[in-house]
């Protein structure tokens, strides 16, 4: 990425007519609005304390204002040149995919324990968004061309990509395609003077929102009846001879899984024991993602509604044994499709963290927590936030004064871009970001623009679980498209 841009570079100084090039930057509205996003970080710097971060902060984001300032010299994109650089991206995308599946298959001879380890050049989050963001340009394209061998292809790409999503579980890619896709189908059926166009996208997002809504919700109803607490008979004493851990005095809140408490009826020396004799994994380590095994087995054996003991661990059969090494906590994983389990997950996790458990580690949940930390340092910075550098070092602080559970390697920033805004520059800085993302929305007809919409929606739904602008990656990727579409919008050709 870096080296593109120092191309771009390199072609926009060879092409000379520098000053005419200054000066059609500087006549550019939307090229100088969007470009103020990286602007309002260099303001920043005046009430910053960290100047180590903040200028490495400054110099991840140039390509904020390097991108328009060096694309808006340049004439305007054809429709030729639009589609092959929408057929570049694409191709880039569906490499990434085929490697990653060819990993998948054991090309590389590889284990992969977490699926998120199929994005092989970079986040899987990202590599979501990638994929979603080319279904659409396979989408647009199909469109385009009258050929049907043209249209079989990008037909077949884009219900490839379609399929990945499902295949390495890019959960958040998932989810931001279809809201994406019922976003569009929204925006036709008010922009379309067909009655029939505008009948049929607003009876399939209808009928998409409803599908969606009954799915979460039997998903919903399906985890309250798995953790409906059920009870096994107290007996002090297994089979062996050995006392179990025993506690009546347990909360309706303990943790449980799939209704059975998961710190009773345990017999450590059995299940040790036990257990190193059927895996050569050691009890006392880690499983393959990382995690304490023995809190994964405890979980794993507890969701059969089993004790944990010796006949336990010996009715275990292997494919069992090899999940619980590789760190799956329930046997209904073995069974569930990826976007049930992923469910299911987060459910497991709010649960927990709504009955005040330890949420360190699981994704979803310190999220959460991040946002509040976050509201609490922009409730006490409101106007200028805490300056560009100084981020880090306000979390870090309001941690500390809340004595928070995240462990120090959890205590990260907030993983939403647009609180991240609110932090560093306060209610200024996110106003105007606010402000220059969604000006070509509201302002230049940027509803109206099929590729841009597409975008739009991906961007802005990224940005509310994640910092897409902290990392080059996500930079890159916001900088150029958001570009590459708002200077088109009102001279498309496309």
């Amino acid at each position: 990425m870096s080296l593109g841009l120092f191309g771009l570079l390199v072609v926009w100084l060879i092409d000379g007519n520098i000053k005419t090039k200054l000066s059609a930057f500087w006549n550019n509205k939307p090229a100088l609005i969007i470009s103020s996003i990286y602007l309002i970080s260099v303001l920043g710097l005046i009430h910053t304390s960290n100047f180590d971060f903040a200028f490495a902060d400054l110099r991840r984001k140039l390509p904020l204002f390097f991108i328009p300032f060096c694309i808006a010299g340049f004439s305007t994109i054809t429709k030729k040149e639009l589609h092959f650089l929408l057929k570049i991206f694409i191709l880039g995308v569906l490499i990434s995919t085929l490697w990653s599946f060819f990993v998948y298959l054991g090309g590389l001879n590889i284990t992969i324990i977490d699926k998120r380890e199929l994005s092989r050049f970079y986040s899987h989050i990202r590599l979501g968004l990638s994929i979603a963001l080319a279904i659409f340009f396979c989408f647009y394209l199909l469109i385009q061309y009258q050929s049907i061998k043209t249209k079989f292809l990008w037909l077949t790409v884009l219900c490839w990509l379609i399929a990945t999503l499902f295949i390495f579980s890019l959960f958040t890619g998932l989810v931001v395609f279809v809201i994406t896709a019922l976003f569009l189908l929204v925006v036709i059926s008010v922009n379309n003077k067909s009655h029939t166009i505008r009948f049929s996208a607003i009876t399939i997002t209808f009928v998409g929102i409803i599908s969606g809504t009954l799915y979460i919700s039997s998903s919903i109803k399906e985890f309250k009846n798995s953790i409906s607490t059920k009870t096994l008979e107290d007996i002090p004493y297994t089979k062996e001879g050995n006392p179990y851990q025993q506690n009546k005095d347990f909360k309706e809140s303990a943790l449980q899984e799939n209704g059975y408490f998961i710190d009773k009826h345990i017999s450590w020396v059995e299940i040790e024991g036990a257990w190193n004799q059927r895996s050569s994994i050691n009890f006392n380590t880690l499983d393959l993602k990382g995690q304490q095994l023995k809190h994964t087995l405890i979980r794993f054996v507890t969701s059969k509604g089993q004790r944990k003991d010796k006949e336990a661990i010996e009715q275990l059969s292997q494919k069992e044994v090899e999940a619980i090494e590789n760190g799956i906590s329930n046997y209904k994983y073995l069974e569930m499709n990826s976007i049930n389990k992923r469910i299911h997950q987060i459910l497991w996790e709010y649960n927990a963290y709504a009955n005040k458990h330890d949420v360190n580690g699981h994704s979803v949940l310190m999220r959460w927590m991040y946002w509040e930390t976050a509201l609490k340092i922009v409730k006490n910075n409101l106007f200028i936030g805490v300056g560009t550098g100084d981020i880090q070092d306000a979390f870090n602080e309001q941690y500390k004064k809340d004595n928070s559970i995240l462990t120090e390697q959890y205590r990260l920033r907030t993983h939403n871009q647009y609180l991240t805004y609110a932090v560093s520059l306060g209610l200024f800085g996110f106003c105007w970001f606010l402000g220059c993302f969604l000006f070509p929305f509201l302002k230049k007809t940027g509803y109206k623009n099929y590729l841009y919409l597409a975008f739009f929606s991906i961007a802005f739904l990224s940005m509310l679980s994640e910092d897409t602008l902290e990392v080059q990656a996500g930079i890159s990727f916001f900088a150029f498209f958001n570009t590459l579409f708002v200077l088109q919008i009102n001279k498309d050709k496309a």
